[in-house]
């Protein structure tokens, strides 16, 4: 379907879906033609060396990460210490942009709108407003970038990110705490067998044998979609699952997805003056892993169904890095997104497919003035399974198209709570936030508060580009294509694509740049069913 000319356009970095519209036309036609600081606040340095443990049973493993913070704070930043979060955040909203405070904090009382909460290990967030309720202090914020936290500095990461199976509680040898607050014990890349982070998990979740965090199984209603996406530690690599379910007016679709991204090394340099993101220097080692995709789709009834849904699936692994940055809350964070996009323009029409990508390699790129240098090495392999496409008169098509894996290095990612175990209920909080909201907003803002959404379906329908400092990501792309019966001579056609993608996001470096990533690696193949069909050998040529 969609040809070497038809490339995956980026609007904005991380931005990657597929120009697909003049396919689809093509296809419902029958294929008939062929804001600046002004004073720093504190200075913050640190460097770090940690050994990592290995499962038990096995002959130990030692790796080390480093890395610093040399950096002074924006005047409007208020650092929250790891203790006092523990002690006084006391609820989230579902999507984690209100947080409820107890009366007793003195930093939640501090805060104003136009202020930064840094919450020392866990996130960086810009405050809209807040206010104090006789339930607690409300504070509304939205995302922070790390241009938003530092006014001048520099940060260095080497972090060798492995994955191994995830330990139970007895193989640990301490009893993990209580509560979700755990998330406050000073986080790390590697957890020692006597060290506190062996204490600790996620209280929906768990770590795996190097200290990364599992968020378990995200489940959710996306786009109209039953997702799940869950990312399983295995030793040396994580197995990753994608399943997308949807049934409805006579449309009955699966799509899933199953792969593996292996142990890997990531070294970044990051250099910000006056708030401005100066240059980054990042190199991804040792990337490689597989995934393998398939699709069944089909309608009833008739009628068109051209509906697209673009999902982006959260972060179900992170790697915390602030144990080397005195608390600056950044993570790797493995997560995904997806496209789907039928043509489905009849009754009784089915279209199944399966692809598979692999990849290997090295890649180090360098970021300045909106500008992506590259030098590596990344090869990859892409697979045409079995399709099989039925229609008795209409065409029809179908386009799916893969993000996954995506790497990013982020800054102060959202949880997933587990609402049994905070004080205040996260359907509570939305509740109190909103009636806060109401208050503190104004018209506009309040309408721009509604559309981002109370709760996890919207927000992450509404975030599908990465805001990633740094991030790398294979994009498959498959697109097919059927005349259909009633054309004299039935044909299909099937492409597929493999991109891979490094760069930064446009948001941190400002609205000056479009653009700050680069294509490193293509690969694409054509099949047309049965061989010399004109029709389809044209679908998509002017």
């Amino acid at each position: 379907m969609a040809n070497d000319s038809q490339k995956s356009k980026t609007h904005s970095a991380g931005t990657w879906w597929p120009r697909t519209s003049g396919i689809l036309i093509l296809l419902l036609a029958g294929c008939r033609h062929e804001s600046a600081p002004t004073t720093a606040q504190t200075t913050s340095q640190s460097g770090g060396n940690i050994t990592q443990a290995s499962p038990s049973h096995q002959t130990p493993m030692a790796s080390h990460g480093s890395g610093y913070a040399h950096v002074t704070y924006r005047s409007n930043v208020r650092i929250m210490e790891a203790e006092e979060g523990k002690k006084t955040l006391i609820g989230v909203s579902t999507n984690g942009a209100s947080l409820l405070f107890d009366s007793s904090s003195a930093t939640a009382h501090s805060l104003h709108a136009g202020d930064v909460l840094l919450i020392k290990g866990l996130m960086a967030r810009t405050v809209l407003g807040a206010e104090s309720t006789p339930d607690g202090i409300v504070v509304l914020t939205q995302h922070a970038l790390i241009t938003d936290v530092i006014q001048d500095g520099e940060i260095k990461i080497q972090a060798p990110v492995r994955f191994g199976a995830v330990r139970a509680a007895n193989e640990q040898d301490v009893p993990p705490l209580p509560t979700w607050l755990n998330l406050f014990a000073t986080p790390a890349y590697a957890q020692s067998p006597t060290g506190e982070m062996a204490k600790s998990a996620e209280a929906k979740g768990s770590m795996d044998a190097y200290g990364n965090m599992i968020k378990g199984m995200f489940s959710s209603v996306v786009s109209g979609w039953d997702t799940t996406f869950q990312a399983t530690p295995a030793e040396g690599q994580t197995n990753l699952n994608i399943t997308l379910k949807r049934n409805v007016g006579g449309f009955a679709a699966l799509i899933t997805g199953q792969g593996s991204i292996s142990n890997f090394q990531f070294d970044s340099m990051i250099n910000i003056k006056q708030s401005v993101l100066q240059n980054m220097d990042t190199s991804f080692n040792n990337l490689n892993g597989q995934m393998n995709f398939q699709w069944q789709v089909a309608k009833d009834d008739g009628g068109v169904m051209a509906e697209e849904s673009r999902i982006k699936l959260p972060g179900a692994i992170e790697v915390p890095l602030s144990e080397f940055l005195d608390g600056l809350p950044m993570y790797l964070e493995v997560s995904g997104a997806i496209l789907i996009h039928p043509a489905i323009t009849g009754g009784k029409e089915i279209t199944k497919g399966q692809f598979q990508i692999r990849y290997d390699g090295n890649q180090h790129f360098q970021v300045k003035s909106g500008n992506v240098n590259t030098d590596g090495s990344l090869s990859g392999d892409i697979q045409l399974g079995d399709h099989q496409d039925i229609s008795p008169t209409a065409p029809l098509g179908m386009v799916v198209a893969f993000a996954a894996p995506r790497v990013e290095l982020t800054l102060g990612l959202n949880k997933i709570y587990d609402e049994s175990e905070i004080k205040k209920a996260a359907d509570i909080v939305d509740k109190i936030a909103d009636t806060v909201a109401k208050h503190l907003l104004n018209a506009q803002q309040y309408a721009n508060y509604q559309q981002n959404g109370l709760h996890l379906g919207d927000t992450f329908k509404n975030a599908l580009s990465t805001d990633g400092a740094a991030f790398f990501q294979m994009i498959g792309t498959s697109a097919s294509s059927y005349s259909g019966m009633s054309s004299i001579s039935p044909c299909a056609r099937y492409d597929l694509n493999l991109v891979a993608q490094v760069g930064a996001s446009a948001e941190v470096w400002g609205k000056t740049y479009a653009s700050t990533n680069k294509e490193i690696f293509r690969k694409g193949m054509t099949r047309v069913d049965p061989p010399g069909m004109r029709l389809c050998e044209n679908i998509g040529k002017s």
